[in-house]
């Protein structure tokens, strides 16, 4: 019996191998995953200038900025 959205892929012999589930059909699998160790959330991508920035700022190298004179940096 097959459900919608979950999908069996077999081995040549037959032998299941993975289960492909469709988490928009079948949220209740959700809170599972997550009880796994699954991470759900893609991870934020830094870019080497955010990067320079995280070393400067553990290095104390930064400045407060003052809002009344935001352009004089």
């Amino acid at each position: 019996m097959a459900l919608a959205g979950i999908k069996v892929e077999r081995t040549s012999r037959g032998v299941p191998k993975f289960v492909t589930i469709d988490l928009r059909k079948h949220a209740d699998f959700i809170p599972f995953l997550k009880e796994k160790g699954v991470e759900l959330e893609e991870p934020v991508k830094w870019t080497a200038k955010m990067k320079k920035s995280f070393a400067q700022a553990k290095n104390g190298d930064w400045a407060e900025g003052d809002v009344n004179n935001f352009w004089d940096v």
